[in-house]
Parts: C-alpha cells; structure tokens; sequence
C-alpha cells in the first residue's frame, strides 16, 4: 500500500489583512516569497512521478489566508493544480483560511475548481481572547463560516491554539467544546509557539504574557484527544509542523517534534497510574520475580511506555520499583490496554495473575 501523503505549499502573509499576535508564517513555513504556479505544477508532477498515491493525497495550500490573497493569484495557484487531479491525480485540493474570507461566490469558485477541503483557523472561540490576539474577527466569524463550508459540501477542519495571551482555562475548554459544537471533519491543535519578532514575543519577554505549563498543556491536549475521539472527529495533528528557520527564533511555548505522541502516553500513563493505586497492597507485599504486565494494541507499546520510556520509569516510582513489561496484541482494537500483575514465571509460563483490569485508553474518567 502506497503512503498517504499530501503536496503541502506555503504561501506566507500574502493573503493576510492583518498580523496576528504570534504569526510570523515566513518563519514557520520556511519560505520567504510565496512560490510561483510553475514551481507548484512541477512539483505536483514530480510528486505523481515518483509513486505517491494520488488517490488518497491532496494538494494543500497552507499558510496565509488562501481565500484572502489577490483574486488573481488565487485563480493561478488553481489553475496550475488543474492536470494534476481526477482519475489518474491527486484526490483534490484542501486549502486554509481565514473565518472572515469566505463568502458564498469564493465558495463556488473553489468548488468549480476542485477544492475538497477547507480548514478555518479559528485559534479561539472567545472574542476577547480574539481581540488581544489581534485576529480582526470574531467567534460570529468562524460559527458562520462554519456552516457555510459545510452547506456547501466541503471537508471541513479547524485549527485552535492553546496558550494564546490572555487565554484563561475556561477560554480553552470552550474553545474546544464550540469547536466540538461546529462539528468539523477533523481538527488541528497547535499549542502556542512564541517567536521573535512577534508583538507575543515582546510581551513575553516583558513579562505580561506567561505561558500555561508544559503539563497543563499536556493535559489539555490528553483530553481533547479524548473527546474527539469519542465525538468522531479526526485530529489530524497536535502542535506545528515547523522548519529549522522557526526553530532558531523560538523564545519560548510548546514546540516538540513528538507532542501529540507525548499527549497519547500520559492517557497510558493515567490508566496505569490509576491501576497502580488501586492495586497498591499486591504491589507494595509482591514476591521476587514478580511483575507488572501491560499489553496493548499492536503499534502502540512505545506509547504504554512512553516519550524516551518515561511512563515506564515513572510507574516504577509510583509503584514500590515494580518492574513493568509491555507486550502488544494482535486480537487487541487501538483503545484497549490490559493490566495485571504476574506474580512469577515457572518455566517461561506465568503462574499466577492478579488485578487485571480492562481500560479504554480514550475514555476520560
């Protein structure tokens, strides 16, 4: 089975009205002049060429705000991607933009030219939050949006941001939940990322924004996993996908190449914790050789044992030094995780287990 893989191109603060709070897209995207039509159909050629499956990618256009840049140069990005799709091409195109560039006659002109998906960035649901952010529009803005991409037959994605300044928690559960509420295709979460040379830097460097913590962060993201995935919502990616120009201009937030995978193991984490306590008298009286078993669903025992193995050294420190062993399971569905202490192996046989517990790695509790 070939790879899913999508064309991305970046087409930095060219359709951008504004400069919000924390954006630097030049920096983010790693390009400093949105690239040319020609540049675009080559690359969509040379990407069929060398065996991507088209049937099952798109062409994206990401950054900026696409529906916001010259009419003209909207219809030449479009165009340009035109040989490239249907039978024997790419599945269509998905595109990002901003909640308050999106009216109906744009809608048409991206459905006659293929476009299958629209992604808004909201960031938040809270006008104030908006307002301080510098976004120039509103949580009316995005709910309208919404409903009209949806109306008009498209995929349909948003993007929030955790941490923004002057976000409180409750402003990020609501977020979440009026995201929850527009009931998108999928949903991105990019935890905020502070640059030089944003006005966000300079006021963190200041000091009049301070950023959550990092477990806050964690937390928050462990959970909406958790509720999208109990609402049918695909999460298609947890923190930005940067380049190394960005990288060199972070002073501070929640940058890291592994976060959703880091997110995914405190859910683990939580379940073994929680059996730990439970069964705490077997592990605190447990006999030499003893140990605790985990087995999970196939693929998924580095996240049982976490980011660089911390869950494992953690539930260690919880658990009188128990040793913890994680197998995987083929007959296992991906949100299912067993736990039992095995009191000891005669002959590579375990002889005896206790406290098994059955979880679901995605129910909150």
């Amino acid at each position: 089975m070939k790879k899913h893989s999508n064309v991305a191109f970046f087409i930095p603060h060219m359709g951008c009205p504004n400069m919000c709070s924390f954006c630097d897209q030049k920096a983010i995207s790693g390009e400093s002049e949105p690239p040319k039509p020609e540049y675009i159909a080559d690359q969509c050629r040379d990407s069929l060429g060398s065996g991507i499956d088209g049937k099952n990618s798109e062409i994206a256009f990401f950054g900026g705000s696409f529906t916001a840049i010259p009419y003209k140069s909207m219809i030449s990005y479009l165009e340009a991607v035109q040989p490239f799709l249907g039978e024997n091409g790419f599945s269509g195109i998905r595109i990002s933009t901003r909640p308050d560039a999106l009216p109906e006659d744009i809608l048409l002109v991206l459905k006659k030219y293929g476009v299958t998906a629209i992604e808004l960035g909201a960031q938040s649901m809270s006008d104030k939050v908006l307002m301080l952010n510098r976004r120039g529009h509103s949580a009316k803005d995005i709910a309208e949006a919404s409903e009209r991409i949806k109306q008009y037959g498209f995929s349909f994605g948003l993007q929030m941001m955790y941490g923004l300044y002057g976000s409180s928690k409750e402003d990020e559960e609501y977020t979440l939940s009026e995201c929850i509420r527009l009931k998108p295709d999928t949903l991105r979460i990019y935890p905020t990322v502070v640059l030089e040379g944003t006005h966000l830097g300079e006021l963190y460097k200041s000091e009049e924004y301070i950023l959550p913590s990092w477990d806050e962060m964690i937390e928050f993201t462990a959970n909406a996993i958790c509720r999208l995935k109990q609402e049918n919502i695909t999460l298609i990616r947890c923190g930005l996908h940067a380049e190394k120009s960005m990288e060199k201009r972070i002073l501070g937030g929640f940058y890291h190449p592994s976060l959703k995978e880091i997110a995914l193991g405190n859910l683990y984490l939580k379940k073994m914790l929680g059996w730990a306590e439970k069964n705490n008298d077997i592990l605190k009286n447990r006999a030499k050789g003893s140990f605790v078993l985990v087995e999970t669903a196939r693929g998924r025992s580095s996240l049982a044992a976490g980011h660089n193995k911390e869950n494992k050294k953690c539930f260690s420190e919880n658990a009188y030094g128990v040793c913890l062993k994680i197998s995987e399971r083929s007959d296992f569905p991906d949100e299912m995780m067993r736990i039992s202490f095995c009191s000891g192996k005669t002959s590579g046989i375990i002889t005896e287990t206790l406290g098994e517990e059955v979880y679901d790695v995605f129910k909150i509790t």
